[in-house]
């Protein structure tokens, strides 16, 4: 009997869904919506070092031998190691076939030697790395994964467009909903990344790893090293994958935030796209950002990072935390009656945990001042030099800066090449970030430091103070500083100042824990600027220029209160008449070369008004729009903001004919109504002029301005 044939396993057509940690803290997120976005991802061949293998002291030894043959005695000697380590490395050595029997070099060692000599090509191994390319946009993202990609398991595929996956696998509560994006045909299916921009993704990469790294702890994902354009090979044959996003609303905020995708921040681009759809979704999104009060112990159910929740209000929860964990210390400190040697022992210990937060949120506060002040020459050099020529440029660096530099802080400011070289890979610790900001301090007179230096001269002695204690207790011993109440009190105080000084905007209940309570929330602005994504549409809103979006949000914000006194209405006609003007301005400057000055400029525009069927003849127009003068219209016309009737005259000097019928087409009573707002402004009025409108009537008006710049988006 013959065995059945084997059905071919039928493809799996799910999308592939990459989702990298992302890190949210210090966000006051009031709503968020996860999607997938579609990117090919396209694996590349990219040269590195090969790795040997050896450590740092199975390569000194191995190096040696070279010189001194298989002297144990002579090598330790040379080495400052104890002959049994030298002799316990050898023997290892001669196990891996790079030294024979009796400890002197092998064939296979010599061969070694002569790659890391010359730095030839044997010294090189190619990995595989993938790069991904926006399937929305086109853009090679500024992201490279050297590790393999591991996709989600999807658990549902809904109707909808929504698709549920795990975020781990073997954890049913990491389920997460998200939006699919999907590419349509116009997608760039087609884009295929060279070498030159596959270089500068990993640039980019490097310096977006840099600062995260330096602002967020467990970050893994290492870029790799710049190679040569020549060395880069593509497989040109991408593969489909939906990278897990956020779409984010803070509260009071109408701006999308939009996470890149790879772990690393937010993508402008990504933000620019979803708000250019005019989707109902993301408006819906920004709906529901608007809260009429807020409960402290409300919390983002899309934030994996539990502790990132409960510091949802705090700008800087990377210092909150330290600081909150340090006044609990206190608090059970003060708590303790000394009255035994168990007691005591609870003191000191509680003690030394408080000084170590201290330290910590110091720390932290440096990390803030360093990103934001990068001083990659000064990285560069103290990074290439020992940790005397640092500390001899450091002490004169801070000297100058107005610090009191004695002999209590050398250690602090002895900073080894390595420990530079680590905040590169966000391994970044106090002495590293001190050395870097007080060069900062040097390039830049506003810099941080210098503000610091003025309120607390002798802030490095403190430092290293909190150091002496905090070192032994955090390798787990106990310290031999003893710590007063009053002491720590001091330290409590102080830490704070210094960290205010750093960053001023820091919350000054930085100490306190969060209570219950609720507050209200002025969000006036998110709701009229979600009422005008309604009536305008979200892309057109985010495509006007900031100060047309400023004047819209405005005069939405005056359409959405049931009574208005004079200067309200004052105010809400000079909107408009700002927003009609700054759309008909936005014309002129995309076109502002293609007329020559002339002193029949005005006759040659009225003609024009009338020849596009406004009006039946020249003297129908009114005057204050027919007596424009002349030389404002030149001007209107070159781009520069003069008046509103000289900009309706210019369009009809920059509009070709076609474009002016299509404008008297769509909105006949077009020039009229800008002669209506034109008389409602005024010159100098009293506001009493002003008051003869009612509500209804400026809501009419600014229909007919909305509908207006729709137009002459559309037309022109």
């Amino acid at each position: 009997m013959s065995a059945p044939s084997a059905r071919n396993k039928a493809k799996d057509h799910r999308p592939k869904v990459i989702s990298f940690r992302t890190a949210l803290d210090g966000l006051n997120i009031a709503a968020s919506q996860s999607v997938l976005w579609p990117c090919h991802a396209f694996n590349i061949s990219i040269p590195q070092k090969k790795k040997s293998g050896l450590n740092v002291f199975e390569e000194t030894v191995l190096k040696i031998t070279e010189i001194e043959s298989g002297d144990t005695e002579k090598i330790a000697l040379l080495t400052c190691l104890e002959n049994e380590l030298v002799a316990f490395i050898q023997n290892r050595l001669n196990q891996l076939g790079l030294l024979n029997d009796r400890y002197e070099l092998s064939e296979h060692g010599q061969e070694l030697l002569n790659e890391w000599q010359n730095k030839s090509d044997g010294n090189l191994e190619y990995t595989v790395a993938t790069v991904f390319v926006d399937l929305l946009s086109g853009k090679l993202l500024p992201y490279v994964s050297t590790e393999q990609l591991s996709y989600k398991k999807i658990t549902r595929i809904g109707d909808n467009g929504f698709i549920d996956f795990l975020i781990n696998p073997t954890n049913e509560k990491s389920r997460v909903s998200a939006r699919q994006i999907r590419p349509s045909k116009d997608s760039f299916w087609k884009a295929v990344p060279d070498s030159n921009g596959i270089i500068r993704a990993i640039r980019e990469f490097k310096k977006k790893y840099k600062r995260h790294a330096l602002l967020n702890q467990g970050v893994d994902q290492y870029p790799p090293p710049v190679p040569m354009a020549e060395a880069i090979s593509l497989h040109e044959n991408p593969e489909l994958v939906y990278l897990h996003c956020n779409v984010l609303i803070q509260i009071g905020n109408s701006d999308l935030l939009v996470t890149d995708g790879c772990g690393f921040g937010f993508s402008e681009s990504f933000a620019n796209y979803l708000t250019s759809q005019d989707w109902k979704w993301v408006i819906d999104l920004k709906n529901k950002g608007v809260i009429d009060r807020l409960s402290s112990d409300q919390n983002n159910e899309e934030v994996e990072d539990e502790s990132s929740a409960a510091d949802g209000l705090k700008k800087y929860p990377r210092i909150a935390r330290p600081l909150r964990r340090a006044q609990e210390y206190l608090s059970d400190a003060e708590k303790i009656e000394v009255n035994s040697s168990n007691d005591e022992q609870e003191f000191v210990r509680l003690s030394g945990l408080a000084v170590v937060a201290f330290y910590e949120a110091i720390e932290w506060a440096l990390r803030f001042v360093v990103s934001d002040n990068p001083v990659i020459h000064w990285e560069r050099l103290f990074s290439s030099q020992s940790y005397r020529e640092n500390d001899k440029i450091l002490r004169s660096f801070a000297t100058k800066i107005g610090f009191d530099v004695s002999d209590s802080v050398k250690a602090l400011l002895q900073v080894k090449p390595g420990k530079i070289r680590a905040v590169d890979r966000g391994v970044s610790e106090m002495q590293p970030l001190l050395a870097l900001a007080i060069a900062g301090a040097i390039n830049y007179p506003n810099h941080p430091l210098n503000h610091l230096a003025i309120e607390d001269s002798g802030c490095l002695s403190f430092i290293n103070a909190l150091k002496e204690v905090r070192d032994p207790v955090s390798h787990g011993s106990s310290t031999d500083v003893e710590l007063s109440r009053e002491t720590l009190e001091g330290y409590r105080d102080r830490t704070t100042r210094l960290i205010q000084s750093l960053i001023p905007d820091i919350t000054e209940d930085a100490y306190t824990a969060k209570t219950k309570q609720e507050r209200d929330i002025d969000q006036v602005r998110l709701k009229a600027r979600i009422e005008l994504d309604k009536s305008l549409g979200l892309g057109f809103v985010q495509a006007v220029s900031p100060s047309l979006r400023e004047e819209l949000v405005k005069v939405t914000i005056l359409s959405q209160s049931k009574k208005l006194s004079e200067e309200q209405k004052k105010l809400y006609v000079f909107t408009l008449a700002s927003i009609m003007q700054l759309s008909l301005l936005e014309v002129a400057k995309d076109r502002r070369s293609s007329v020559k000055n002339g002193t029949n400029m005005r006759d040659e525009a009225i003609e024009k008004v009338v020849q596009s069927g406004f009006y039946p003849a020249p003297d129908a127009i009114p005057k204050q729009i027919s007596t424009v003068n002349t030389k404002r219209l030149y001007r209107a016309v070159q781009g520069s903001s003069i008046t509103l009737g000289a900009h309706l005259l210019g369009i009809f000097l920059l509009g070709s004919e076609s474009e002016l019928i299509e404008l008297q087409k769509s909105d006949p009573s077009f020039v009229e109504f800008i002669d209506k707002l034109l008389m409602l402004r005024g010159h100098n009025e009293p506001l009493s002029h002003y008051s003869k409108n009612s509500i209804d009537d400026l809501m009419t008006y600014k229909n007919h301005a909305f509908k207006a710049i729709k137009i002459i988006s559309e037309v022109f």
